[in-house]
């Protein structure tokens, strides 16, 4: 298996030498099928690469040549050559035509090529199901794994009417998770609780000399200690989004974006220990199993605006409670933002609903667009001579004065149009989300 994996590591770097040569020479890139050609030819010459299964070599192909686009679009840096590390994987991207077959009676798993292999089966196989992809890794540690995905048909889980329980998230720091029903979750610091244990292994592993065993030793010990905190922050998030995906039938994020977040030096080291990109992804494949609505909206400025009265306050990034310049009330500042998520998450579900339903008969044949209906009127109120009422300019309201220039509500939004967008998670919410209503007639929204 480690030969195997070797081999695809001497492809990838091959595949790279041939691309960057011919443009270099030529001025002129090189297709993924035009590697296709010269693996063959490489292949009747080469013993090594004879015995490896073949679609698994043009995965390696495809996997340079995928990170060639990703450069050139500007998602990713340029390929750089793989050194031999001892670590890596190899894919059977057709498992289904016999080069991947398991055996559940012997645990073992049949590799073309490779052979079978012992393996520990811990979770159920599904009975009616097509094996689709097999991938065997080897982690830095030296255990391997093998995923394996089948394609088949799951039947979404009936969502409860006591599930239909709007939920915003705000992610920080200080709390993992601030939920917009009160709840915080505190981050577990996997990473920061054995970061003197880890700088002990690495200064074991550069005292060692290289090419000994004693620095393989090393470095398994090193690896190891990386994959245990790996794998206890995997395991918070997928009870942590698998109980958010149980209880709610509409769960709200913010869209941040963590490549840019992580720049900041002195906080980069406890965002990535917080992991949030890990739980916003675990969360999403479950809300699908589930029949649960999941949404991102914009974070601009969900910390400085007030959820009751949308006055935006100016307060530093320090600050945890602050007092809203617009109507007096003490806020926390986790709790507020969680609440502003869960308002702009409501009205975005909202615009959704609305532009499916207006969609033409052509693209929804099951639902054709409703038809307008003329505006009603009515006799104009009679005149009165009273004194005119003071009005207060509509649109979100400056700290420092009484009115301040109407925004769009895409940013955060009025009180009453959340609630009209999405009546039902309204109606059924309980406690706090029942403010929304009352305060936006009092406020005048």
């Amino acid at each position: 298996m480690a030969e195997a994996v070797e081999n695809c590591r001497r492809l990838w770097n091959m595949a790279l030498e041939d691309r960057m040569a011919r443009w270099q020479e030529e001025r002129r890139s090189t297709t993924y099928w035009q590697q296709c050609l010269t693996l063959t030819a490489e292949a009747r010459r080469n013993p090594a690469m004879r015995s490896m299964y073949m679609q698994t070599l043009q995965d390696v192909l495809k996997r340079v040549d995928r990170a060639f686009k990703r450069f050139f679009s500007g998602d990713g840096r340029l390929p750089r050559f793989k050194k031999h590390r001892g670590w890596g994987s190899l894919t059977y991207p057709q498992a289904y035509n016999g080069s991947v077959k398991l055996d559940l009676r012997r645990s073992r798993l049949r590799l073309s090529k490779v052979g079978d292999v012992k393996i520990v089966v811990h979770r159920q196989i599904p009975a009616v199901a097509r094996l689709k992809t097999c991938i065997v890794k080897c982690e830095p540690d030296g255990k391997w794994f093998a995923c394996l995905v089948y394609e088949g048909v799951v039947r979404l889980v009936d969502v409860p009417q006591a599930r239909i329980s709007p939920l915003g998230i705000d992610l920080g720091l200080k709390s993992l998770i601030t939920t917009s029903d009160g709840e915080k979750v505190e981050p577990p610091k996997f990473f920061r609780k054995t970061e003197r244990r880890l700088a002990r292994l690495h200064r074991a592993l550069s005292n060692k000399r290289l090419g000994s065993s004693n620095r393989d030793k090393a470095r398994l010990k090193l690896a190891a200690q990386y994959s245990k905190v790996s794998n206890q922050r995997r395991d918070v998030n997928h009870k942590l989004s698998d109980r958010l995906a149980r209880d709610h039938g509409l769960i709200v994020f913010e869209d941040l974006r963590i490549r840019n977040l992580v720049r900041n030096h002195s906080l980069a080291k406890s965002i990535k220990d917080a992991s949030w990109g890990q739980l916003v992804q675990f969360t999403e494949y479950k809300v699908v199993r589930a029949g649960v609505t999941l949404v991102r909206v914009s974070p601009e400025f969900s910390t400085q605006e007030c959820w009751f009265c949308g006055t935006r306050n100016k307060v530093s990034l320090e600050t945890r409670e602050f007092v809203c310049g617009g109507c007096a009330r003490i806020l926390d500042r986790d709790r507020n933002a969680s609440r502003i998520v869960l308002k702009r998450g409501i009205l975005q579900v909202g615009r959704d609903k609305d532009r499916k339903s207006l969609r033409p008969v052509q693209e929804n044949p099951g639902q054709a667009a409703p038809k307008l209906k003329p505006v009603e009127t009515e006799p104009l109120p009679p005149w009165t001579t009273g004194d005119a009422s003071s009005a207060v300019e509509a649109g979100t309201r400056s700290g420092n004065s009484p009115a301040g220039s109407p925004r769009s509500y895409d940013v955060g939004g009025c009180h009453k149009a959340a609630a009209l967008a999405y009546p039902d998670m309204i109606r059924d919410a309980s406690g706090q989300l029942g403010e929304l209503w009352p305060l936006a007639v009092r406020r005048g929204c």
